[in-house]
């Protein structure tokens, strides 16, 4: 019931923009001052609500299948495996993460590769992130379909918009409008709110199935180490990036980034595991508590993988040009960073 009210709420937005721009029109056809003004920002905001797929993240590298073909057959060979649909793209960004998406009218399917993240797992959990990644290519998690998905996006950039960006030294004409946009960003955000809540239950439940489709082809002991990993290395490797992208030169960011990891004490690491049981933190507030992830990974009984990690020089080898324009992006967003 959660997930059709997920449905009826993210058709309510799409009927908003073609309201929005009916009042709109109506208002400025008036030609009064006051209708004119107010029109224009009705009309505005149909605009910033109207229908439109998830862009390709700005921030990735493409890869092609001709430039990575290894890769491309370990992924279709998951995919084959799982009985899901095949991936068009494979990206490598800058995320400490890793995701499964569609993006543009042809819904094309999006497999986006953290590298920070994916430098610190060993081979067989990268399998497993792959086997994850690609099941939700499968589970039909309503975040990634045309309706709801498109919904949650057009709500997003409007709560963007509508956000209180005003700073000291703006002037009270900028005040103002800061509140009035504050003011118009509540209805969006109480939207957003309410969609999160419907597919909260229907989100947890995709990834639970996610965990044990991966647990099913890399096997149960590398599924729940990816697990393990995303709850205590991330931490370090998010604030390796945050202080040391700037001061470490490019082409030595991933060599600097593993040793750190590597030298992190395993005291921290146990500190992250109990701060994460007893907080029941999961990767975000769509996911269910790590913990209990991987207690149910340990009970299942796909002890042997049915995809191992063979070949793995290879792919690493077609990953390197993109890791390198990765680590130049990671390094100019940090600079950037020093002067705003």
């Amino acid at each position: 019931m959660s997930r059709a009210g997920g449905y009826i709420l993210a058709s309510v937005v799409h009927l908003l923009a073609p309201a929005l721009l009916v009042t709109g029109m109506y208002l400025v056809t008036r030609l009064t001052v006051g209708g004119v003004l107010f029109g224009l920002v009705v009309l505005d905001l149909a605009w910033l609500l109207r229908p439109r797929p998830a862009p390709f993240p700005a921030s990735a590298v493409p890869l092609a299948r001709e430039d990575a073909p290894h890769l491309y057959a370990l992924v279709d060979r998951i995919g084959e495996e799982l009985g899901s649909p095949r991936a068009d793209l494979i990206a490598v960004s800058g995320a400490v993460n890793a995701s499964f998406r569609t993006y543009g009218w042809r819904r094309d399917r999006l497999v986006e590769l953290g590298y920070p993240l994916w430098l610190i797992l060993t081979p067989q959990e990268r399998v497993a992130l792959l086997a994850h990644e690609m099941a939700h290519s499968k589970n039909g998690d309503a975040r990634h379909g045309l309706v709801v998905g498109s919904a949650l996006h057009s709500l997003h950039e409007l709560r963007i918009v509508t956000g209180f960006g005003w700073h000291p030294g703006d002037g009270v004409s900028m005040l103002v409008t800061g509140c009035l946009l504050a003011i118009l960003g509540i209805p969006v955000r109480v939207l957003i709110f309410l969609l999160e809540l419907l597919l909260n239950r229907s989100s947890q439940h995709a990834e639970y199935r996610a965990d044990e489709m991966q647990a099913q082809i890399a096997g149960t002991a590398a599924a729940a180490s990816l697990l393990d990993v995303l709850a205590t290395r991330t931490h370090s490797v998010g604030d390796f990036l945050a202080s040391s992208a700037v001061a470490v030169r490019t082409g030595n960011l991933w060599t600097a980034l593993r040793s750190h990891v590597d030298a992190v004490a395993e005291t921290e690491l146990e500190r992250h595991r109990e701060f994460a049981r007893l907080e029941r933190i999961g990767v975000d507030t769509t996911h269910p508590p790590t913990y209990l992830r991987i207690q149910r990974v340990l009970a299942l009984p796909y002890l042997a993988p049915e995809v191992s990690a063979a070949g793995w020089e290879r792919i690493e080898g077609e990953l390197d040009r993109a890791a390198g324009r990765v680590a130049r992006r990671l390094r100019e967003d940090a600079q950037s960073t020093l002067y705003r």
